[in-house]
């Protein structure tokens, strides 16, 4: 009596293949492709769905015709080229006079000598009270240090109001 257990039979299977590494690994072994453009390849295939050979070729790190060559070895298809859309016809000229242009605004920083120092203009008026308010951030930051402005320094405490003003005022 053996207390050996009994060998067990492997069994292997008759499929397919054991699976090969993707194509580009075989550019990274050649020296053709270094493992950081392959994984900025791969970042890139994620943010836009498009294949890692296509990304490769895109960006000019290996040639079209060595990508070709490995995607013949390996089985894959090459894409169908883009297709390439008409420009659209220009729309047929009207009599409607363009829109009339937003007025513009200046915001501007007042000190308590009177002096007013132009911080930004914009377009519309939300986009000014939106730089009004990017400004008056700026201004209220409590680093220590003074806000620059129009090529000057600031000292915070000689500032009075930040004023929102039309472009064309002389004030």
């Amino acid at each position: 009596m053996s207390l050996q257990p009994a060998p067990i039979p492997l069994e292997v299977p008759e499929g397919p293949a054991p699976l090969r590494p993707p194509p580009e690994a075989e550019l990274v072994e050649a020296g053709k492709l270094s493992m950081g453009q392959l994984a900025q390849a791969h970042r890139d295939r994620l943010e836009t769905g498009h294949p890692v050979l296509d990304i490769i070729v895109e960006r000019g790190w290996v040639s079209a015709d060595e990508v070709a060559d490995l995607r013949a070895a390996y089985g894959i298809e090459a894409p169908p080229p883009p297709a390439v859309q008409a420009a659209p016809e220009p729309p047929p000229e009207t009599d409607v006079p363009p829109p009339a242009a937003e007025a513009r605004y200046r915001i501007a920083i007042r000190l308590t000598n009177g002096d007013l120092i132009t911080a930004g203009e914009t377009e519309g008026s939300d986009k000014a009270a939106a730089l009004g308010h990017a400004v008056v951030a700026d201004l209220t930051k409590e680093d220590g240090e003074w806000p620059f402005f129009n090529c000057r320094f600031i000292n915070p405490e000689t500032i009075v109001s930040v004023d929102l003003l039309r472009a064309d005022s002389a004030d």
